[in-house]
């Protein structure tokens, strides 16, 4: 299975982008941060495919996306909403409390 591309990406992510133009982009180096923004441009639902493919194009190679990736699923403001394909909620900012 391929990862998605960022064109896919940016497919996947244009109707929510359009609710979330106002949401405040991330704080530089504050990684809990990144990941209120990219889940809340998102529309606070996102698979593990798409986080690996988020934090490849953030810099990280594989092992280090990989390893971003398991420490995003075990937040405690993060919840499980299907597991084949794992995807993911997040509930940690006013915007995706719902």
């Amino acid at each position: 299975m391929r990862p998605l591309s960022l064109t896919c990406l940016a497919v996947l992510s244009l109707a929510p982008m359009a609710l979330a133009n106002d949401r405040p982009p991330p704080r530089e180096n504050d990684p809990d941060d990144f990941v209120r923004y990219i889940f809340e441009i998102n529309a606070c639902v996102l698979t593990e495919a798409q986080l690996l493919q988020i934090y490849q194009d953030a810099g990280h190679g594989l092992m280090g996306a990989n390893n971003a990736v398991i420490a995003v699923s075990n937040r405690e403001d993060i919840e499980v909403l299907d597991r084949n394909p794992f995807r993911y909620r997040y509930y940690g900012s006013d915007y995706c409390s719902f």
